[in-house]
């Protein structure tokens, strides 16, 4: 073989060595793990928009590995811990790395689904709204609405806020909220998880919890909405699921694009949600009145200022900014002219 041809034999193996090793090494190093809570796993409606979600970040230099988790606490330890690179888990459960996102769950800030769409495109979509989404290194880059909380009732003739004063209402105990809520109500507070909230109201060891709808037939909450318990149909709050990442792991840039992205996904969520609530049967539903609504009105505000205030639990910003989404939509609201918020 002619000298210059065993040169260029050479030279080409030794490329063809350094590409065999490289690329491998280069894939291992942009992979990122995401721990998604979702209660029905891998087959869940949440998993399957974090796996859309997936396949379009991992367009963006990095390769996006998802993990699924039944149990919410064990995949935000796990976040917490290091060993994911992400997190997709409630608000509440996540308020520890930055309260600002997790205030959009606040009591009574979220009337209608139209008012959370446009608060989550306002996230999305200016960068002051965006600072404030990162803490440290933890930055919140997405919100997948999981529905209206709704206090669940045994006996539907507790349809007030009054009416529920010495009763036992399973609590969230992770959530700050919560119990400055049970107190305002003068009730009686039993320490709660997602886990074990169903079953404490099934069983008759409580006399309401609050729930979103998506959960009712997991939770088979009907057992204990039999035979004369009810639904009372004024949102509590709004439930999301909330995408927080660490920052530092991901690639420049790459957390707008995904803040941009997720934004997508409010209408795949929704029709999960109204789904949910077509499916319970209309019997168990409690619509409350003007002046009803006039009373759980004031006792959010009030749980809300001091949360805000005393507790520390709620950003005033992002209360603030709710207050002014309700007050666009509804001005004749008596907290438009107070701006206690």
């Amino acid at each position: 073989m002619p000298e210059r041809n065993r040169t260029k034999s050479l030279l080409t193996c030794i490329f063809a060595m350094f590409c065999s090793l490289a690329i491998p090494a280069a894939a291992q190093a942009e992979s990122r793990l995401i721990c998604v809570y979702d209660p029905a796993g891998r087959s869940g409606d949440y998993f399957s928009i974090m796996d859309q979600f997936a396949v379009e970040a991992s367009t963006w230099g990095v390769e996006v590995k998802l993990k699924a988790y039944t149990d919410e606490e064990t995949a935000a330890k796990d976040y917490q811990a290091g060993q994911c690179d992400g997190v997709v888990a409630t608000g509440v459960r996540l308020q520890r790395f930055n309260n600002f996102p997790s205030s959009i769950e606040a009591m009574g800030a979220i009337p209608n689904y139209s008012t959370l769409k446009s608060m989550i495109d306002s996230l999305a979509k200016y960068e002051s709204a965006a600072k404030r989404l990162r803490k440290g290194d933890h930055e919140t880059v997405g919100f997948i609405p999981v529905g209206a909380v709704y206090l669940f009732v045994r006996n539907r003739n507790i349809s007030t806020a009054g009416e529920l004063a010495g009763k036992r209402i399973a609590t969230m105990d992770y959530d700050k909220a919560a119990p400055v809520m049970v107190e305002r109500l003068a009730g009686v507070m039993v320490p709660a998880d997602l886990g074990s909230i169903g079953p404490k109201f099934n069983n008759g060891d409580v006399d309401a919890c609050y729930m979103t709808a998506p959960a009712y037939r997991p939770f088979e909450l009907f057992r204990g909405l039999e035979p004369n318990g009810g639904i009372i149909r004024f949102p509590l709050a709004q439930g999301t699921l909330q995408v927080l990442l660490r920052a530092p792991k991901f690639p420049d840039g790459f957390t707008t694009k995904a803040r941009k992205t997720m934004v997508k996904y409010f209408d795949a969520a929704h029709k999960v949600i109204k789904s949910a609530e077509a499916d319970i049967p209309s019997k168990y539903w409690i619509t409350p009145d003007n002046k009803d609504i006039a009373e759980w009105d004031e006792l959010f505000l009030s749980v809300r200022l001091k949360l805000r205030d005393e507790v520390k639990a709620y950003d005033g910003v992002m209360l603030g900014a709710l207050r002014k989404l309700r007050c666009a939509n509804e001005p004749s609201r008596a907290e438009c002219a107070e701006q206690k918020e």
